[in-house]
């Protein structure tokens, strides 16, 4: 019995690797949005998902985490500037901050999420420039 199923194994696996390319892409796929408005679709769906979770302060947490994700993927860094993706990554961690600022201490609390937040973004902005010599 092991000898038949480990005969059937190899089959299998020499079938799998021996078929053309079924299973992968040949081409890249195409989205339906436009190029920025990926972005914004990106940014809108993490500000919808974070408002039926908590709110509005949930909102503000979800549009955040969105928008540090869609500024710094690899296709931002092709169609879009340089300050207006530093613009929205501090934007971003700055509604990030200030949702996490305001679930935890409420009005205080978000100014200071908020400072934090736009200030840890922009650091880390600046931290990913490449310095070319």
């Amino acid at each position: 019995m092991r000898k038949i199923f480990a005969t059937i194994i190899c089959v299998v696996m020499l079938a799998v690797t021996l078929a053309p390319d079924v299973f992968g892409q040949d081409r890249r796929h195409r989205s339906r949005f436009g190029r920025k408005a990926r972005t914004a679709a990106i940014i809108g769906g993490g500000a919808v998902a974070g408002g039926l979770i908590g709110g509005r302060k949930g909102a503000a947490i979800g549009a955040g985490g969105a928008g540090l994700y869609a500024f710094n993927r690899r296709a931002a860094k092709r169609h879009f500037r340089g300050r207006t993706r530093t613009a929205g990554t501090v934007l971003s961690g700055t509604a990030l901050g200030a949702g996490v600022g305001g679930a935890v201490g409420h009005k205080k609390g978000a100014l200071l999420g908020a400072a934090a937040g736009a200030g840890g973004s922009y650091m880390y902005r600046r931290s990913q420039r490449r310095r070319r010599f």
